[in-house]
């Protein structure tokens, strides 16, 4: 609204001197009024501001979120590599050995503990007499490894 300044009357002035002074109303019809405008415009920033606090919000939350799935994911990788050495330490002789002793199963010292791929595994022939060859030399006693030839003069 527009303010005018304050009229001085005029002791001798009357009704002509007011008049004089006073807007006329045509020219107040031409313009629209200002405080809608503002009112709009005021409450678009505002709803601009609140969406984007709703955005930050939500996306905070959502990084929240992976972070915590992150975590997640690296105690179980964690938790995968301490069983798979648990494993590879129950795979070992010591632990075998001493899970068998535990449920009273004891070591048959009657049988060798080596086994040769040229005699049967149980060391007797069908007979029933033990079987021994000439095939059961250790590879010290002049047998060369598979795959190698001995190099003459050397000998190796």
């Amino acid at each position: 609204m527009r303010r005018t300044r304050p009229v001085r009357t005029v002791p001798g002035a009357g009704k002509a001197a007011r008049a004089a002074t006073a807007p006329a109303p045509s020219a107040r019809q031409g313009r629209a009024p200002r405080a809608p405008f503002v009112l709009l415009v005021v409450g678009l920033l505002c709803g601009g501001l609140v969406s984007l606090l709703l955005l930050n919000t939500i996306l905070a939350q959502d990084s929240f979120r992976a972070n915590e799935l992150r975590n997640g994911n690296n105690q179980l990788r964690q938790k995968k590599e301490s069983l798979k050495h648990q494993n590879a330490l129950m795979d070992t002789p010591e632990w075998l050995a001493k899970n068998a002793e535990n449920q009273g199963q004891e070591p048959d010292w009657d049988k060798p503990n080596v086994i040769t791929p040229d005699r049967p595994a149980s060391g007797t022939a069908s007979d029933g007499s033990a079987d021994v060859s000439a095939d059961s030399r250790a590879a010290s006693d002049g047998q060369t490894p598979a795959g190698q030839e001995r190099v003459p003069g050397t000998g190796r």
